[in-house]
């Protein structure tokens, strides 16, 4: 399988990784409450967002190593790894949203007062400076301005996500515009690949 073929690939994977994850996050209800629990969207929203960050997953390091989309940087190949890792840790917590929150009982509630809260708060936490470092080195080293654009789109989603709390407004008002961002950003990223000529690899880099 030749370079233009994986490229290809992978950007097919970032890119429908990436809608997927806004269009899951733009089916989400406004607030984490009982009444989200039943909404006709609850269940959908978490697998499909999931999906998506699975395949970001499985394509992200793929589109790195590849190369083409940035000039080398410790910056964009690390960020990028523990991004996709990141998107990865997200989808046991999708299932358990979609799933066990639901159920009677506050067996949810249980879950998140044990290790399965502490494990989807780190994962939300690498997850976060993951989206930082990426889209800062994707903003600094991008090889084209559509790819530059597409960092500086990751490093916008995450200053919402992080001023968002302090806003006094409903939790989805921020986190779901975020989210929508940064798929958005991911697809532009592979959408530029896919009209980038082949490149050397970027994993052995030297800044």
């Amino acid at each position: 399988m030749g370079d233009t073929t994986m490229r290809r690939l992978a950007g097919v994977l970032v890119g429908s990784g990436g809608v997927l994850f806004a269009l899951g996050n733009a089916l989400h209800p406004l607030e984490h409450d009982h009444e989200a629990l039943s909404a006709p969207t609850w269940e959908a929203a978490h697998l499909i967002f999931a999906l998506g960050g699975l395949l970001i997953a499985a394509g992200l390091p793929l589109l790195i190593a590849i190369g083409g989309t940035a000039r080398p940087s410790w910056l964009v190949a690390i960020g990028g790894v523990v991004l996709a890792l990141g998107f990865a840790a997200l989808a046991p917590g999708a299932w358990f949203e979609a799933f066990v929150s639901p159920l009677p009982g506050e067996v949810g509630e249980q879950v998140e007062a044990g290790s399965g809260g502490t494990f989807n708060a780190v994962a939300g936490m690498v997850w976060m400076a993951a989206l930082v470092a990426y889209g800062a080195g994707l903003a600094w080293r991008g090889a084209r301005r559509p790819v530059r654009l597409a960092g500086v789109a990751l490093l916008v989603a995450a200053v919402i996500l992080v001023v968002g709390p302090g806003l006094g407004i409903k939790e989805g008002l921020f986190i779901i515009p975020a989210t929508i961002v940064a798929g958005f950003g991911l697809l532009a990223q592979a959408v530029a690949a896919g009209r980038t000529a082949p490149a050397p690899a970027q994993v052995l880099v030297n800044s």
